[in-house]
């Protein structure tokens, strides 16, 4: 599949995850390049700065540093397999919204604009999606694809909703990003989140992760809006 990149003309949103109890997140490197100024938001008006920004030079993957975080999801350390069901759980159109799906095959990505890349991906076919806001999950991306235990098995990075597909990072881009990073790729740092997810309760289970600020907004703040809300400060 080709995907555009294309400049950033104004603010956006997108998910990231926890990777480190200390403050390190995981989100899509389109969700995060090219920003002025990067948040995650906390609550309605309580956002954090992003401190530092790493983003993986072939796959739709970038770091997050900010000043504390919340508790980590687990790393999954094999390999999704065909008819595997997971769950997405993030920020779609920017509101909380999840999705279960289920492993169809893999295909290669190539995004093409202001960076180019050219990465495996994991393809989903949507079973369910809550709340069901038609053919648009942009918001999404950069949330976590788990499967039942939580367990991290992929990046939400792409998808065509009218054909009830998504796209996630495979975990051999996630496990370099990591490890480019300074962590280890085997394991969460800080108390992981336990969870047990399944085709009757996920979104129960999104909500909650969004509530402990296992999943959090991700606003991109670029042009004027930066401008003005540097001038406010």
């Amino acid at each position: 599949i080709m995907v555009p990149v294309g400049d950033k003309q104004s603010s956006s949103s997108g998910t990231a995850f926890s990777i480190d109890s200390g403050g390190v997140w995981i989100t899509a490197r389109h969700v995060a390049d090219g920003c002025d100024r990067l948040v995650l938001q906390k609550a309605q008006r309580n956002f954090v700065r992003v401190q530092r920004v790493a983003h993986h030079p072939n796959a739709d993957i970038s770091i997050l540093w900010t000043r504390g975080g919340g508790p980590p999801l687990p790393m999954l350390q094999t390999q999704p397999y065909e008819s595997q069901d997971g769950y997405s759980f993030g920020f779609p159109k920017g509101e909380p919204g999840d999705v279960h799906a289920r492993v169809i095959g893999r295909t290669k990505m190539r995004q093409r604009g202001r960076y180019r890349t050219n990465e495996p991906v994991v393809v989903w076919t949507h079973i369910r999606r809550v709340p069901d806001r038609g053919a648009h999950l942009g918001g999404i991306s950069g949330g976590p694809w788990v499967n039942g235990q939580g367990r991290i098995l992929g990046v939400h990075v792409a998808g065509n909703p009218r054909r009830g597909r998504s796209y996630s990072t495979a975990p051999t881009s996630l496990r370099a990003a990591i490890v480019q990073a300074g962590f280890s790729d085997t394991a969460a740092h800080g108390k992981q989140e336990k969870i047990s997810a399944t085709p009757g309760n996920f979104p129960s289970v999104g909500d909650r992760l969004r509530k402990k600020l296992v999943v959090a907004k991700v606003l991109c703040l670029v042009g004027e809006r930066w401008r003005k809300q540097s001038r406010r400060r």
